[in-house]
């Protein structure tokens, strides 16, 4: 109960922080004008990421790797499965063409190329942080490109760029309360992940769970309640291509910069208790390419349920293999 307690607190703190990031970030980026898809794909995605990436930081401090890289892959799983797959039962997403070309094929990469980091002889080179190096350089690139991109599409159209800042302009919080909100933000996430890498591990041995199982199960469902909620909320408000977004721009932020970064601190070792983690994460990636391109380049509902049940049947596999 103790242990349940703390990671209620921490989990908390981390959505109270994730939440009021999100929001500054939102705002910040909307001054600028940029297309909805690139503000997803970016400051909202790394916002609702900012809970995973403050719990496998402070996991990683601790020397807890393999709670990171359950957490990872877990998280990554939640994603396309509880985030895509619920909201497309709500409402079948529409999904852009530049996510269908560009950014599905770049996470599936990643997807396999974090394989190959932690399976292959790779994993022993560089004291095992040469695949999280490659990993956060990938992600470092691809976002580099994609703002760039991003900020090339807006320039094409300064006038209706300048009527949208306008008006945002006009609604927008004023620069100390988005300082507040930011750094207010940030201190809720670094404590509560503190807090809940600490509960999870108590969870962990009371239940008898290895640190893997826990992260692909229980931290990565509570970590990826801001990406639910706030693409809940952006469906809600008509911007599917902002929920879409914010989806996979999360698993890219997942994989490239977190794994990146805890993997440097602590190079997470893998075996073959992590192939069901890592083969199902990849395949639901894939999946999603021929969803995405069907029923008029929409995830449809049914679509939606396989994806679901997809993770369902992995998250009771994966417990299942914990008590065997």
């Amino acid at each position: 109960m103790q242990y349940a307690g703390m990671f209620a607190l921490g989990l908390v703190m981390l959505l109270v922080g994730g939440r009021l990031l999100v929001s500054a970030s939102v705002q910040v980026a909307t001054r600028l004008g940029v297309p909805p898809l690139l503000v997803g794909l970016t400051l909202v995605a790394w916002g609702t990421s900012a809970p995973e990436l403050a719990f496998n930081i402070t996991a990683a401090a601790t020397e807890r790797p393999a709670l990171v890289l359950g957490n990872v892959i877990g998280a990554n799983i939640c994603n396309m499965g509880i985030v895509l797959g619920l909201m497309s039962l709500l409402r079948p997403l529409l999904v852009d063409s530049t996510v269908i070309r560009r950014e599905l094929p770049i996470m599936v990469g990643l997807f396999v190329l974090m394989g190959a980091a932690i399976l292959s002889p790779m994993a022993g080179l560089a004291g095992g942080r040469l695949g999280p190096a490659l990993m956060l350089t990938a992600f470092l690139v691809y976002s580099v490109v994609v703002i760039r991109l991003g900020l090339r599409e807006r320039d094409r159209d300064p006038l209706a760029g300048q009527t949208r800042q306008n008006e945002i302009m006009q609604a927008s919080y004023p620069a100390w309360r988005l300082a507040v909100m930011f750094i207010a933000g940030l201190g809720l996430l670094s404590v509560g992940g503190n807090i809940a890498a600490d509960a999870a591990t108590g969870i962990a041995k009371v239940l008898g769970m290895s640190d893997r199982v826990v992260g692909l199960t229980v931290v990565s469902v509570g970590t990826t309640l801001p990406e639910l909620v706030t693409s809940y909320l952006a469906i809600r408000k008509g911007q599917v291509d902002l929920a879409v977004g914010n989806a996979v721009g999360s698993c890219l932020f997942n994989v490239g910069a977190i794994y990146g970064l805890a993997g440097l601190i602590a190079p997470p070792g893998g075996g073959p208790e992590v192939l069901l983690s890592l083969a199902t994460m990849t395949l639901m990636g894939v999946m999603l390419i021929p969803m995405s391109r069907t029923h008029s380049n929409s995830i449809a509902r049914v679509e939606g349920a396989v994806l679901l049940l997809t993770q369902a049947a992995f998250v009771v596999a994966e417990l299942l293999r914990s008590r065997g």
